[in-house]
């Protein structure tokens, strides 16, 4: 402590040579706290440093800095400010001294924590300022396009229709007729129409420039490839033509035929949804943000699809099948492509650390299952639950590189960092609105599966994981619990620590942060299904009072990590540690191969999420995958003789067992139709074996099994027969 304003025994801070001008030091806390009161004692060498003439403090609001108040100047004595309990993450001094510099010999600013030692529950306040866009405020009245743009010579035929057209060349395949391309002209007006009118979007650069947003046809002789018409694929691409790219959507036959109502695909329906997909691409080809977010180019694409095929239908029972990456391994980063790496660490946003080659080779780095993380639309779905639809193109029109930083410009850093604790924290207990049944019956789908390098030739083969939310901690003996470290958070990533209470009515944890910016929160469902959250609190104690008792005598510590700049290399590899201490009311951690997110299930859910059920896996219909980079030309396909399936028959509820010879690791998707002609399973691998898992509708009968890979299409008939 100071004797007086000259005493530099400890040190001082002096801005010399910065007379009548004024100058600021700050304080930035990794997250929020409350501030109660600050005191400076100022330095003062009756020299070039003197007492400020003026000085006050402000603080972060999360936008903008708000002046707290005048701050006294007084000499040899410290200088006290009282605060309104102001919560920040940066709290600035400003002073000035009209003939000198100023100086200070020590700044305290004093906090009154949340009362997390309290025990009351927690309420997530709104976001304000929030973020939110909508293309109309600045394309008020963009017209129904009329021209077509004349960008490949070879094109020798186009039907038009509303904002679409369709181009094929001199060599298309025969099932390409109008009785598919009428439909699917009315199926993309349809559906772009309800995005741009119903949702805010823009449509693509074509249209922004008085031309249809168009489709050609691969394989037909235009400008676009050099496919032969029997290849296949579907994807977004451009035509460069005039000095600037034009998005647009290039697809094979195949899709286009799945439109046809005489088609007999059992994938159609899928293949339909795909085309919609690329076009979603095209739209997103043309925006300017998340230039350095490959994984958001998928997973906000399938947002967009979801929501709006939710809305039209009021259906909410059905998600994306990769959605339930997030909610399965909720340790793995927001913003993370192709998810939890072979050797611990995560891909980056746009795949960095994913790719690995032998030659020509691609060697297998990430894992089954979590490798498709990119295209899972979880974090955006949030996003949406809680700042509205806005939040999703605000995102695509103002966040140039990289999704959380972005969203840091707008609601600023703090709300940033809750914005990450927040969805942690609803992940654990599948609060998620409409949408809370279909993520159960992904977590489901998923639980305690067998989590393996997807395919070989792999990078390394890393011991295999059990797939459960909830993280593997050891017990010291004194209740202080360790997380097993091959699962702790990456960044923005978060562990889940399933609690036994003992039946006292508050229980109390203490957090022991290694790693920087990390936050801890009690929470779990009711026994009638109600969401319970405590206090968020950076370090210490934290408890939370069961006015209500929870389900199955069970809480949940959510622990996050919450960094939302990635800065390469140290951040795609980081993983945040810690230690928690079980205060009072607690008997230990519980078991984690327990469902105990099937409490959300208490909640009356409604009645459009009935019959909820996993979706699609989109990574089986797009190509943009940056995993998969070798020509369509270069796959050969599964032969007919290289397929084995056993047992067949296969007794109700046992696994089927499918080999295949598979040497050049080609991406082979698995399909089951029952009938009645609707799928009811279907997965992917890259690899030379499959085991399928029958589910709850796989009733005694006759099945279709569906075996394609890019080059060839194979079919096996299935029968299952009861147990007894």
């Amino acid at each position: 402590m100071p004797s007086h304003s000259n005493d530099k025994s400890r040190g001082a801070y002096g801005n010399w040579y910065n007379p009548n001008s004024i100058q600021w030091v700050q304080y930035d806390w990794p997250a929020e706290v409350t501030i109660a009161s600050t005191q400076i004692y100022w330095f003062d060498d009756s020299g070039g440093v003197l007492t400020p003439t003026a000085a006050y403090v402000e603080y972060w609001n999360g936008a903008v800095w708000i002046n707290a108040g005048d701050i006294p100047t007084a000499k040899d004595a410290w200088n006290t400010l009282e605060m309104d309990n102001v919560v920040t993450t940066k709290f600035r001094v400003s002073m000035l001294n009209t003939t000198q510099s100023t100086g200070i010999l020590e700044w305290r600013v004093y906090e009154s924590t949340p009362d997390g030692g309290g025990g009351d529950t927690f309420t997530w306040p709104e976001y304000n300022p929030t973020i939110s866009y909508d293309f109309k405020d600045e394309f008020p009245s963009l017209p129904t396009p009329t021209m077509v743009l004349d960008d490949c010579p070879q094109v020798v035929g186009t039907q038009s229709s509303g904002w679409w057209t369709f181009h094929w060349g001199p060599n298309a395949n025969s099932l390409v007729t109008p009785s598919a391309i009428t439909p699917l002209l009315e199926r993309m007006n349809k559906d772009f129409a309800y995005f741009r009118d119903e949702m805010g979007w823009p449509p693509d650069l074509r249209a922004k420039n008085g031309y249809k947003s168009s489709i050609y046809l691969y394989g037909s002789g235009l400008c676009t490839d050099n496919a032969s018409n029997t290849d296949l694929g579907g994807w977004q691409s451009a035509i460069f033509y005039n000095g600037r790219n034009w998005p647009m959507v290039l697809a094979s036959y195949y899709p286009i035929y799945s439109f046809d109502p005489s088609c007999t695909f059992n994938d159609k329906e899928a293949q339909q949804g795909a085309m919609v997909h690329e076009g979603i691409h095209a739209v997103l080809a043309d925006l300017p943000g998340v230039k350095k977010s490959a994984w958001f180019h998928e997973g906000g694409n399938v947002w967009l699809q979801q929501t709006a095929d939710a809305r039209r239908s009021d259906g909410y029972a059905s998600m994306g099948f990769l959605n339930g990456t997030d909610f399965i391994a909720p340790f793995m980063p927001i913003e993370c492509y192709s998810g939890w790496l072979q050797d611990g660490s995560f891909g980056g946003p746009s795949a960095e650390g994913v790719n690995m080659f032998d030659g020509g080779q691609q060697i297998c780095t990430w894992r089954t299952y979590l490798g498709g993380h990119q295209y899972s639309s979880s974090f955006p779905t949030f996003l949406g639950n809680v700042l509205g639809d806005g939040a999703v193109p605000w995102i695509w029109r103002y966040c140039p590189d990289r999704v959380l930083e972005g969203i840091a410009g707008g609601l600023g850093e703090a709300q940033t960092r809750r914005l990450i604790s927040e969805y942690r924290a609803k992940q654990a207990l599948v609060d998620f609105g409409p949408w809370t049944p279909a993520v159960i019956a992904l977590i489901d789908a998923n639980f305690q599966r067998n989590i393996v390098a997807e395919w070989q030739p792999s990078w390394l083969n890393p011991e295999p994981w059990t797939a459960t939310p909830y993280i593997k901690t050891t017990d010291n003996g004194s209740g202080l619990l360790t997380p097993e470290s091959r699962t702790t958070p990456g960044w923005s990533g978060a562990n889940q620590i399933p609690l036994t209470v003992s039946g006292e009515t508050t229980i109390t944890v203490n957090f022991q942060p290694i790693g920087q910016n990390m936050t801890c929160q009690l929470v779990y469902r009711a026994i009638d299904g109600s969401p319970i959250y405590s206090e968020l609190v950076s370090s210490g104690e934290v408890s939370l009072r069961l006015d209500k008792a929870p389900a199955n005598g069970v809480v949940i510590a959510v622990i996050t990590n919450t960094d939302y700049v990635y800065e390469g290399e140290s951040t795609r590899t980081a993983h945040y540690d810690y230690r928690l201490q079980l205060v009072s009311g607690l008997s230990g951690a519980a078991d984690i191969y327990t469902r105990w997110y099937q409490s959300a299930n208490l909640a009356k859910p409604s009645a459009r999420a009935e019959g909820a059920e996993p979706g699609i896996d989109m990574s089986k219909y797009c190509s943009h995958d940056y995993r998969n980079k070798f020509p369509l030309q270069d796959v050969k396909g599964i032969a007919e003789d290289g397929i084995l399936m056993y047992p067949n028959p296969a007794i109700s509820g046992n696994k089927i067992h499918m080999k295949f010879d598979n040497p050049n690791a080609e991406r082979i998707a698995i399909s089951v139709t029952n009938t009645s002609g609707k799928e009811i399973y279907e997965d992917h691998t890259a690899g030379n074996s499959l085991v399928i898992m029958p589910g709850k509708k796989w009733d005694a009968g006759l099945y279709v099994i569906t075996i394609k890979s890019f080059g060839a299409k194979h079919q096996r008939k299935l029968i299952i027969i009861d147990k007894n």
